[in-house]
Formats: C-alpha cells, structure tokens, sequence
C-alpha cells in the first residue's frame, strides 16, 4: 500500500514541523495579542501564553513517565486548558487522543481500550452537571474486567470538586511544573514518536475518533505535517490574517475545532472566539459584539441567527461562513444575513478538509458545490462496484490521495488496508461528482441510498426539496423496507417554533416538488434527532430503527 505523499520540500520548509512549533512561531510573531476568547470572553489566552504554558505542560508529561509517541488522551470540554494541554502534548512528543465529552462511559473505555494513553486529561464536571469524575469509576471498573490499566489521570477542578483517588490537580501540577528541567527540541521528540513499539506513530500529532454510525469508533491517525499545510491551506481559502477575528462552536476533540478552529487561527495569527457550551444570545453578542469576520462550523448558528425576531443584521460585520447545508437553505441565509455562504467538505480521515469554497467563487458554486479540492490533492470519483474511475459529471465514490490522508487507523492494519487502496487512495465512502471547473460535490453517504425499484434515490435530494418549506426547520430522509419495491423514503421533520404543518400538507409539498418516486411515504414529525458525538452528524440508522414504533403509534 502507497501512504499518503508528504507535502513538497519548498512548501514544508515554509510550515512549523509540529504543532508546538507552530505555537511558538506565533508566540513570537503575536505576542501577548488574544489567541483563543472563550464565551463572553469568561477565559481569554494569549498566542505567548499558549506556547508558554504547553511547553510547561510537556515538561509535566515527561515527569509523568511519557515518552515520545506515548498517547494521552483529552475528555475534557472547550476551555484554554484544552488548548495549553493539547499543545503540551505535542511538545511532549506525545500522541493527542481525543475524547468527546458526550460519550457514555462505555464508548470512552472502548477507546481508552484501543490508544492506551498513559495519561487521561480531563475535568470533575462537563458543562457544569456532567460528573466526569463519577463516570472515570464506571470506566475503571470496566477496564479492569478486559484486563486494561487504567491511565494515569490529570483533572481540572471546578470551584467544588473533589480529586478522584490518584488524580493530579491540574492547576497545581501545572504551577509545580515551572521547575522542572527544559525539554529537547520538540521536532526531536515527535521523530522519535515511533521508536516504542508503535513505527505507525513517527510524525504523527493526533488520534481522533471516528463518528461511529456504523459501529465502534475507529482511531484516525494525523500527522503534524499534514495538520500544518491542511490548516495553511485554509487560511488561505478563507483570506485568513492577524486582523482577523473568527467564530466557531466546534468542540476541540474534533478536527474541525481541533484544525480548523484552533490551529487554522494559530497559523493565521487570527484570533478565535468559541464557546464551552453553544447558546444562540451568547453566539449572537460575541459575533456582533465581538466584530467577527468569519464563521466556521454547524448551521444551527446561523439559522438561530435568521429565525430570532427583532435582530438588526446591520450589526454584523461578519462578511462570510463556512458550513454544509442544502442550496436553497444557503441561498435564504445569504440573503437575511447579507453574508457570503460558503460550502465545505471533508472527513476525519483527511484532518477535516478536503475541499472548501472561496468568498469570490460564483454564487451557483458556494452555495451547490463544495468547492474546489486543496491545492496538490488528488481527487477523483469511482464506480463503488467496480473501482472503475468515471468521468466529469458522473456519480460514485469520492476517493482522495495526498498530504491529508490518515496515516490510517490505529491497531487496526485490516481497516486501514480496506479503507485506502494500493495506490493510496482513501476511499471515503461518500458519494460525490466532479464539476467543470474542478468543483466537487457531495451527494450523500453511499450506505444511505435509497433504492425505489429500479431508481436510486439520493436522500440529501429530497431533503434539500423539504427544507424549504416554511415550517420545516429540519429534515433527515432514510430508507424503510417495502415488499414491491425494496425501498421506499420516508421523512424525520423537526418543525419550526410556532407552526404546525401536517402530514398531508408536507406529502401535497413535496408532490408539487418531487417525482413520485421520490416523495416520502411517511412524514414523522420529531423533536430532535439522534446524532453523533463527535460529529453532531445525524445518526440515520437509529432513525430507520425507529421506523416500526413510530408507524405503529
């Protein structure tokens, strides 16, 4: 199997080889300039502070027993010790595993089961009210049953938290680490990473986790080298500079808050604003408050923004986002804003990113295309039966090679064997279609495809015919068995606050709308939806399992 190309010689000399160095180049540049504003600005670090603080916390981890490639894992929830411990990680030379602050106690064990950190970071309570450290019992005992150790464990305390036996309190390990002798370079110690049993782990910055639709979570190994350029590459996408100041909710044990929030605005010297837990007031007084320039994350933040009563948008001066929605939703946003709406796509597996919009593209393509691919990517779409590579304009299997592809999943050679090809291709499962002008669409998952008779159907197509109904807040589409024609669509619908359409009125839109065959047989109308972790991605398959009960009722 080819792994993936590293980025070009002239180009790699240009970025920090790790993480931390990209840190302390910003340090240097930026100074005691705002790196990371959290909430109303309830916490705020500076670009000298954050390489400061993580190189004390990579002498911590070195006093702790870890070495270079050795994983510690981050459950803990957005704050500046997310950011201090992450990048102290990298100057450990250590393996970032991330953790989502909302999975049950046993999805946790499962991966502290699969990357076995040495060190556990997290905190007493998410959000407030989640008892994590109650929740790291459940995970011990459950450890000790498959015969794992249990790692050692670093927490932040809240103002009246109790350490958990063995625990270090964060902020004291922290203020006793000042004393501790100096670190080897950290390009040193990250090139060393797989000299301990793991030769996978060289170069490599974090394991992040998989959304887990289909089954147990897998780890996705990404490099410090591909992390920089994928995040260079952005800034330049999304005409990001020091003077800029950029919005996001995404959690940081994702890639997309991971890279596109925090190491995206480290490299560009902007600075990010983001939040612990998403609330619409909060969200709209930073981003008018605040002056944001630009946003990058989950619709939810933008349509709260459209639907509140009485907002006066000329406050604004946010002039573009970045998020994935249907195109007549993209349209309406664009037009109550007044802000340019951009798509992009990607996946764990490439950092996050794969292809990204530009302010200036044409309309008809930020808003129904995902823009065009990053510059030295390879991109190309293949029959999913037969592997044959097809032409412009024809659907199948986006398939990816380059600098941004995993390194592959960690402890799981199977998976990653059948997950890129022999010519180092990933294929990522996703449906897709090149466009003239190098433009690439997402379609759908492949495994959501909807088969009615002899006509394949594209669920994200209906749904995109859906959400434009008035009362329709939001739609998810998904395959119910039908004894003539195999498959048949039906809808999950969140309606909007305040209305009240019917089944009948949805079926009579989406007759006016849709062929035949494309209308749902049934419209359920829902509160919420299921959803990933990690990814706040819906979770299709719970909604089809929900099928009979809700038919029945």
């Amino acid at each position: 199997m080819t792994l993936p190309e590293c980025p070009p010689e002239s180009l790699s000399e240009n970025l920090p080889a790790t993480l931390y160095d990209a840190a302390t180049r910003a340090a240097e540049a930026f100074g005691d300039r705002d790196f990371l504003v959290i909430g109303r600005r309830e916490e705020v670090l500076g670009f000298a502070e954050l390489a400061n603080r993580a190189d004390r916390f990579g002498r911590l981890l070195a006093s702790l027993g870890v070495i270079p490639g050795d994983r510690v894992g981050m459950w803990m929830t957005n704050q500046a010790a997310w950011a201090v411990s992450a990048y102290g990680i990298a100057r450990a030379g250590a393996v970032m595993v991330g953790i989502s602050t909302r999975l049950s106690a046993r999805e946790v064990a499962h991966l502290i089961e699969l990357s076995r950190p040495a060190v556990l970071v997290t905190e007493d309570r998410f959000l407030g009210k989640i008892d994590a450290a109650g929740l790291l019992a459940e995970i011990a005992a459950m450890l000790a049953q498959r015969g794992v150790e249990m790692p050692r464990v670093v927490m932040r305390l809240s103002g009246d938290g109790a350490l958990p036996e063995g625990a270090l309190d964060w902020e004291q390990a922290m203020a006793a680490a000042a004393d501790l002798p100096p670190l080897a370079p950290a390009a040193e110690l990250v090139a060393r990473a797989g000299e301990h049993g793991h030769a996978e782990l060289a170069g490599v910055a974090a394991i992040l986790s998989t959304s887990g639709t289909t089954g147990a979570p897998k780890g996705v190994m990404l490099t410090h080298a591909g992390l920089c350029r994928l995040a260079h590459e952005c800034t330049r996408r999304q005409e990001l500079d020091p003077s800029q100041r950029f919005y996001s909710i995404a959690p940081f044990f994702h890639c997309s808050g991971y890279m596109h929030a925090l190491l995206t605005n480290l490299l560009a010297g902007s600075t990010l604003f983001a939040t612990r837990k998403y609330d619409a007031e909060e969200a709209w007084d930073v981003i008018t408050g605040e002056g944001i320039d630009a946003y990058h994350g989950f619709i939810g933040v933008l349509q709260d923004m459209a639907d509140a009563p009485g907002r006066d948008y000329a406050k604004l001066r946010m002039n573009r986002a970045w998020y994935s929605a249907p195109a007549a939703r993209m349209k309406r946003l664009e037009e109550i804003l007044g802000v340019s709406m951009c798509e992009v796509y990607g996946l764990t597996e490439t950092g996050g990113n794969v292809a990204i919009c530009r302010r200036d593209d044409p309309e008809e393509m930020r808003h129904d295309s995902d823009g065009r691919p990053q510059d030295g990517l390879a991109v190309r779409i293949v029959d999913p039966a037969s592997g044959a590579v097809l032409p412009e304009g024809a659907q199948g299997e986006i398939c990816v090679n380059g600098w941004n592809v995993m390194r592959g999943y960690f402890r799981d050679p199977a998976a990653t064997a059948k997950a890129i090809d022999a010519e180092g291709y990933l294929h990522t499962g996703d449906q897709g279609v090149l466009l003239p002008g190098g433009y690439l669409r997402f379609v759908s998952r492949i495994k959501d495809i909807i088969r009615v008779g002899g006509e394949n159907l594209s669920p994200i197509e209906v749904e995109e015919v859906l959400v434009d109904h008035p009362d329709v807040a939001e739609v998810a589409v998904v395959a119910a068995p039908d004894p003539r024609l195999s498959e048949v669509p039906v809808a999950f619908v969140i309606l909007r606050p305040g209305t009240g359409a019917s089944e009948k009125d949805l079926d009579a839109y989406a007759r006016r709308h849709l062929a035949n065959f494309k209308v749902p047989r049934r419209f359920f109308v829902v509160d919420s939806f299921p959803r990933t972790g990690a990814t706040n991605r819906v979770q299709k398959a719970k909604l089809r399992d929900m099928i009979p009960d809700m038919a029945d009722a």
